[in-house]
């Protein structure tokens, strides 16, 4: 009984001891959710039993924390078998930990790093199989707060797991041998991220720059409004009523000082190019709140044919460039003769720049494997993005690293563009693929901890949430949730260097890759001595 107790304590509190669900309970499960876990699987006898044990709790905690996949809306039934799939194997990897575990007593230091190490590595392969997995690194539980997230600058999220994993065996062996040595030694790795936060906020929480005045644009578009369904045309909203409504939101700042506007991932069908607009019919509107545009005719965005001008998305949005004097930021399927691209446009009164995106997501983007072409064809997908090459860092006044979507939850894959000499980070992304989930404020706290691990600023704008504004110190300074419209923001600029942009990955890697020495003879009796 008291083994299942904590087993279900322990279940329900790290389940929803997230930063997005509850900052209160993610504190709480960083600092003694595991612990009790370890407490019930150490009250087993055997590896075989405390593996299966093991590994269905964690397969549990990720069916909470992964719940938003089990979305059939949009993906088709097949995302039920890829939500289970995927909480399978993490409850695999998980239970491989129970391994190492001694069969009694406390755990010694060295079991504890090596143990650590070994999580901390399995979280960070997951980044290189296929796509990549970035989901629910153990680490988050430690970002509930922007006081205990600062650690993330030195060694980033994996660094975190770290922590979170060491903090709990330690707080293990302080409730089985309650004496001064545990104290200490729990009392002391649980306060460092704090301590190390609150020093770390006060240097650079004083940290200003001149103020950026940016507009970004929530459009609160679910997929079968923007593009053309068949079966859901009643629920297509019409491109011209799609920019009518952008130039709007726009409209409603009343003022024209604005340095960015950035617009979500897809922004609006057609892709950034196709001439399909008519001019003549969308002129009065347009023309009325951006002025006369005549002179972009003549551009490669626009288009003659049977004397009539067609114009393209690339072209209204080099309008709005021009009518506010500001740099654009928008998310424009985009093809060429290399192929076809998920991207994110840079607009400027001097140019037009293209990022692609580099991670693209297996079935819905990319084909991984020939053979699986007959089943995305009966979801109606018969093309796909081709996988971008490069980070790229554009900006007239202020240099901007561009993601999109996904491709914010991959730390090494960020850091590329604050290598490059990124100080501000801009993600156009489209959660409206799982309606009436929690993926957008489970995908929004990625991009926090981004933002602390390299020191820099970080504006998203989404179609349907979250979009927001995040300083440097991964604060929140404005946010949208679920409203349509566009959210007016002055952001402090303000960016500084970390050791994670110095090193990345590759310091927590190598010290793990250290530490998994500790791991000898794991499925030997425990001899080493307790930590009393």
């Amino acid at each position: 009984m008291r083994i299942t107790l904590l087993l279900l304590v322990s279940w329900a509190l790290f389940s929803w001891g997230q930063p997005h669900v509850s900052p209160i309970l993610s504190l709480l499960a960083s600092s003694f959710g595991l612990t009790l876990l370890w407490l019930g699987i150490m009250r087993l006898k055997g590896k075989r039993g405390r593996f299966f044990v093991s590994a269905l709790w964690f397969f549990a905690v990720q069916l909470v924390q992964l719940s938003w996949m089990a979305s059939p809306t949009y993906q088709g039934n097949y995302i039920f078998f890829v939500y289970g799939g995927l909480a399978l194997w993490l409850g695999a990897e998980f239970g491989v930990l129970s391994l190492f575990l001694p069969l009694k007593g406390s755990i010694s230091i060295r079991r504890i790093l090596g143990i650590s190490a070994l999580w901390t590595l399995l979280e960070w392969s997951r980044l290189h199989i296929l796509c990549g997995f970035a989901w629910n690194p153990v680490g988050l539980s430690l970002t509930g707060f922007p006081v205990s997230s600062q650690f993330a600058s030195v060694f980033g999220v994996f660094g975190l797991s770290f922590l979170v994993m060491g903090i709990n065996f330690l707080g293990y062996n302080l409730v089985r041998q309650w004496n001064r040595r545990n104290i200490t030694a729990y009392g002391a790795v649980l306060l460092f991220p704090y301590l190390f936060g609150a020093f770390h906020l006060e240097f650079h929480g004083k940290g200003k720059e001149k103020p950026y005045h940016v507009a970004l644009v929530q459009t609160a578009l679910l997929p079968d409004e923007k593009d053309y369904y068949y079966g859901k045309e009643d629920r297509f909203v019409h491109p011209f009523l799609q920019w009518y409504s952008i130039v709007t939101y726009l409209k409603n700042h009343g003022e024209k000082d604005l340095d960015l506007i950035v617009l979500p991932e897809y922004a609006l069908p057609f892709g950034a190019h196709a001439t399909v607009y008519p001019f003549a019919e969308m002129a009065p509107f347009m023309e009325g709140e951006l002025g006369d545009l005549s002179y972009l005719l003549t551009s490669s965005l626009a288009e003659e044919r049977g004397g009539q001008w067609f114009v393209s998305n690339a072209f209204w949005a080099r309008a709005l460039s021009d009518y506010y004097k500001a740099e654009i930021v928008m998310g424009l399927d985009s093809k060429d003769e290399a192929g076809m691209y998920n991207a994110a446009f840079h607009f400027s009164r001097k140019e037009i720049t293209r990022y692609e995106k580099r991670i693209l997501l297996p079935l819905a983007e990319y084909l991984p494997f020939s053979f699986l072409k007959p089943l995305v064809a009966r979801y109606g997908i018969t093309q796909f993005f081709t996988h971008g090459k490069e980070a790229k860092v554009v900006g007239d006044a202020h240099p901007m690293s561009l993601s999109v979507c996904y491709e914010e939850c991959f730390p090494y894959l960020m850091r590329e563009g604050r290598k490059k000499g990124a100080k501000l980070f801009v993600n156009v992304t489209n959660d409206g693929w799982y309606p009436d989930s929690n993926l957008p404020e489970a995908h929004f706290i990625h991009g926090r901890v981004r933002a602390i691990e390299n020191g820099v600023p970080l504006l998203r704008a989404c179609n349907t949430g979250v979009t927001a504004g995040v300083d440097s110190l991964g604060r929140t300074t404005a946010k949208f949730e679920e409203e349509k419209g566009a959210l007016f923001a002055s952001i402090n600029l303000y960016s500084y260097s970390t050791l994670y942009t110095f090193w990345g990955d590759a310091m927590i890697v190598l010290l793990s890759l250290g530490c998994l020495g500790f791991l000898r003879n794991p499925l030997a009796e425990n001899r080493e001595s307790d930590l009393s």
